[in-house]
């Protein structure tokens, strides 16, 4: 009796399982729909390639029901040369992700899902116009030896079939390892060693946080070009699962963590930094408070003729005082200097008296004063 309950219970969860996947699976390629693109451009594409040959794939923001990468086109350098051509959704699914390209018209032109029941990781790649046959990328009798590159940490640790129907038409290896900083995917016939088209992992903090991933393709390359965008979006979105992102804000103008680290500053360092920082109007008040004390100096120094040689030992003191000058009030001490000098200096006139009195003062007298 238990094992029929139990049976049951089995048999009802694999049918609310698949009901769910064929519903999100439903939702996922709503726009996916050949009477849709009857007659239609398939901008950023054209009818053939339906993307540019050569792609910027970003990370974007996760939500709530899904992940996305958007398609930017590039130069042969790996530099944006124009607005994105349209964006990869991904849907989650109890049994497989499906993921749908739709263009800058919210139309979408083909289907990324996975193959659940195929040996190893298998992905089958659908045009929505039902154009030509499905393409499907497969580990196939690759999979034991990956499996094995892959724990050892080679260089080329994965390889991949690409068939157009039966037919087989390319080969994809994933080039490095588990643990390893680079990602990159090479693209070649199969009976080539030359790649006709890459991709690898430009970037892992694209506006701070997010992936970007440079896919390039040369003239000579036997696929269309959704094909390999395809299969490096796939790996892009595999790749970005492992990083853990950093909570971005939410809300208009809400507080950075950067700021709130500015803000969390000590207030009593706050007062010391605003101590030492002192206004240009401050400094030219304490240049001229400077001035006004230096003006008194050269006051002083002015003596009678009989009072010079005095007063000249007190000169290098009153220097002594006033030698350090902030870079602010050197023009301000500048200015006062040639005005002290000019009342300081005596006239020839008075140069020849100072002489001639000398002369008929006394040694006792000279010592006197």
């Amino acid at each position: 009796m238990c094992g029929k309950i139990a049976g049951g219970v089995c048999g009802v969860l694999v049918i609310v399982v698949i009901l769910v996947q064929a519903v999100l699976y439903w939702w996922a390629t709503l726009h996916c729909s050949a009477g849709k693109l009857q007659g239609y451009t398939y901008p950023g594409g054209g009818d053939e390639n339906l993307v540019p040959p050569d792609s910027l794939l970003v990370e974007q923001a996760p939500r709530w029901w899904g992940s996305s990468f958007i398609n930017i086109p590039a130069d042969k350098a790996g530099l944006p040369s124009g607005a994105s051509t349209g964006v990869y959704f991904r849907t989650w699914g109890p049994l497989w992700y499906t993921y749908t390209y739709q263009d800058v018209l919210g139309q979408e032109t083909f289907v990324v899902r996975d193959r659940p029941l195929a040996i190893g990781g298998s992905h089958k790649i659908m045009r929505c116009d039902g154009e030509g046959p499905a393409w499907v990328v497969s580990e196939g009798g690759h999979w034991l030896m990956n499996g094995i590159r892959s724990m050892f940490g080679m260089y080329t640790s994965r390889i991949y079939n690409i068939w157009k129907g039966n037919e087989l038409v390319a080969i994809s290896e994933k080039l490095g390892g588990t643990g390893q900083s680079h990602k990159q995917i090479i693209f070649r016939a199969p009976d080539k060693a030359e790649p006709f088209a890459s991709a690898f992992l430009k970037d892992r903090h694209f506006h701070g946080v997010f992936d970007e991933w440079f896919v390039q393709l040369d003239a000579n390359s036997s696929l269309p070009n959704f094909i390999p965008n395809g299969v490096s979006m796939l790996m892009a979105f595999a790749t970005a699962n492992t990083k853990a992102h950093v909570p971005k804000p939410t809300d208009f103008l809400e507080v950075t963590p950067i700021a709130a680290a500015a803000a969390a500053v000590p207030e009593g360092d706050a007062a010391e930094k605003e101590e030492a920082t002192i206004s240009p109007v401050e400094q030219s008040a304490t240049a001229a408070i400077t001035t006004e004390k230096k003006g008194e100096q050269a006051e002083v120094v002015v003596a009678a003729p009989a009072e010079q040689p005095a007063a000249a030992a007190v000169v290098p003191a009153a220097a002594e005082e006033v030698v350090v000058v902030s870079p602010a009030e050197q023009p301000a001490a500048a200015a006062v200097v040639p005005a002290a000098a000019e009342e300081v200096a005596a006239t020839p006139a008075e140069k020849s008296e100072e002489v001639a009195k000398k002369r008929d003062v006394t040694p006792t007298e000279e010592e006197h004063v």
